[in-house]
């Protein structure tokens, strides 16, 4: 029975054993490499604890474990790196007796001239615009307000009960995981655009990050709840 090649001709005469291997019907090999956010979650969260989810957008994150949560903050990492694969995330709940890591921008001098304050939390840009008639009571009202305006942050501000002017920070999620939350100014310096309005002191979180966050989240149910067997999204 005669056997039709594609690229040995049906002529050639030179005797010889010929071979030829056609991959139009064989499958394209699949590697699906799956990720897996774990970090604690916020009350805020939809998500129930302890158990996987597949998460496929930065707005099914923040609604399943609360905008500005650990595992929400990890997936905006995630997705500004990589959009393609797979990836799931399992919220854990704060811990028992868990506390929120704070800390305080202080205001002590108004500025002599307007410029804009390039604050930076858990590197993310919050600018703030500074006039020469503000007060340190109103800088830091303006440092609040901006802080606050995006909910998308680790952390919420309220204007110091003592003096009016320092800005209180808290964590929005509890755990010790909280202290490695920074905050710092000017981040591209002068050759960015960025330094303080001449004049104005402040000083901010003596470590450069907020404090005192206290847990440990427990991993055992979700460990359990995970199986043993890889399962498609």
């Amino acid at each position: 029975m005669p056997i039709s090649f594609s690229s040995i001709p049906a002529n050639i005469k030179v005797p010889l054993f010929w071979v030829e291997v056609d991959p139009s019907m064989a499958g394209l090999p699949t590697i699906n490499l799956r990720a897996l956010l774990v970090g604690v979650k916020i009350d805020a969260g939809e998500a129930p604890p302890d158990i996987p989810l597949p998460i496929g957008s930065q707005a099914q994150a923040d609604q399943a474990f609360g905008e500005g949560s650990e595992l929400a903050r990890m997936f905006k990492a995630f997705f500004a790196n990589n959009f393609a694969n797979e990836v799931w995330g399992l919220p854990l709940a704060e811990p028992t007796a868990a506390a929120a890591a704070t800390g305080t921008i202080d205001i002590t001098d108004v500025p002599t001239t307007a410029g804009t304050l390039h604050l930076y939390i858990a590197g993310d840009h919050v600018p703030v615009n500074i006039s020469t008639t503000d007060t340190t009571g109103s800088i830091a009202t303006a440092i609040t307000a901006a802080i606050n305006a995006d909910v998308t942050l680790p952390l919420t501000a309220t204007v110091s009960a003592v003096g009016g002017s320092g800005v209180d920070l808290t964590s929005t999620f509890k755990s010790v995981n909280a202290n490695d939350i920074s905050v710092s100014l000017n981040y591209y310096g002068s050759r960015g655009g960025e330094q303080l309005p001449v004049g104005l002191g402040i000083t901010m979180p003596a470590t450069g990050f907020l404090t005192g966050g206290v847990g440990t989240p427990d991993f055992d149910n979700a460990i359990l709840n995970m199986g043993e067997r890889a399962v498609s999204a």
